[in-house]
């Protein structure tokens, strides 16, 4: 190069414009990273939205009570298994403790144990709890025979009890429910109820004290 001469410029065959000429696995991985985005921020909605939900049921349990409850037949037959006659009825609540959450009660059974024997399946109403603290009560009656399959224990306390005149009975009642939020309605979610009930049997000339409110307990829902 001579002094005083402009210098040459060359031109680079292997230099591109990585702005205006990307190659297309560039722009698949662009696209996985936006996909990735998206689906992760979707997550963390649905994980809020579930942990919302959450904070809103759960302090705020179903509230089940045995208002009245009478046993006025309960005999069993030595048989092979024991043969179980009886005839119990009770009225229970169910509350709804909330103010903006319903609750939709799909299906409903109640069943009777002696003993982890179950003697009793009856179907119960289905019916929808608005908020506002409201409360639906239904009766129940469970009558007929069975085969209880007690085993010797289970014989035994039965004659301990019938000498008493009273009944440790175990209702539990199982379900499928759906919450309503706004316009909003989950899943089924399932629920079991137990309601341990001390009952006196209803015998000519016995006195019969009154039945006392029987709080239930929500085992799972």
């Amino acid at each position: 190069m001579h002094r005083g001469q402009a210098p040459l410029h060359y031109y680079n065959p292997l230099k591109t414009n990585t702005d205006t000429n990307k190659s297309p696995s560039t722009c698949f991985r662009s696209f996985l990273k936006i996909l990735c985005k998206a689906f992760i921020i979707c997550i963390v909605f649905a994980v809020a939205a579930a942990v919302i939900l959450w904070l809103i049921v759960w302090p705020l349990r179903i509230k089940v009570t045995v208002d009245a409850a009478s046993l006025t037949r309960f005999a069993l037959l030595p048989t092979n298994p024991p043969y179980l006659y009886y005839n119990l009825s009770i009225v229970v609540s169910f509350r709804n403790p909330t103010k903006k959450l319903g609750i939709y009660y799909d299906w409903l059974e109640a069943d009777s144990f002696y003993e982890s024997a179950r003697f009793s399946r009856v179907a119960l109403p289905t019916f929808y709890l608005d908020g506002k603290n409201s409360t639906t009560t239904m009766r129940s009656v469970m009558e007929g025979n069975f085969y209880t399959f007690l085993d010797s224990s289970g014989v035994e306390e039965f004659k301990n009890e019938n000498k008493t005149g009273f009944f440790d009975v175990k209702v539990w009642l199982n379900g499928r429910v759906r919450y309503k939020l706004g316009s909003m309605i989950t899943n089924n979610y399932s629920l079991r109820v137990k309601c341990p009930l001390r009952l006196q049997l209803v015998r000519v000339g016995v006195k019969v004290n009154e039945f006392k409110r029987t709080n239930c307990r929500v085992a799972n829902y």
